[in-house]
């Protein structure tokens, strides 16, 4: 399973969108999707391809393999493709999730 890792671990700024495409270069090899739920929602990622999820402000708890994951702000992991279900905490979620043009599944 993937492991959550700590935006603080890979670089000095604060996380961002701005940020996170920069960490992800040349941005033309990527393709960047930001969203934004509201508090104590359950949504599905659907992702065809492994991905990188950023997690802006708030926290979730996201299904990996039949295990609870739980990622705060300026948090992320890596993710293959896959159907995932994430549940937003109680202030609400902004993420970004980063796909490699160049990438297999």
């Amino acid at each position: 399973m993937s492991q959550v890792q700590s935006w603080s671990a890979i670089n000095d700024s604060a996380i961002s969108e701005i940020n996170v495409r920069q960490q992800h270069r040349p941005s033309e090899n990527f393709k960047f999707y930001s969203n934004t739920y509201e508090a104590n929602q359950s949504i599905t990622i659907k992702a065809s391809h492994s991905f990188h999820l950023y997690v802006l402000k708030g926290s979730c708890s996201l299904m990996v393999n039949s295990q609870t994951v739980d990622l705060d702000a300026e948090q992320f992991i890596q993710l293959k493709h896959g159907i995932y279900t994430c549940k937003t905490g109680s202030e609400g979620l902004s993420i970004v999730k980063v796909f490699s043009k160049t990438s297999n599944k």
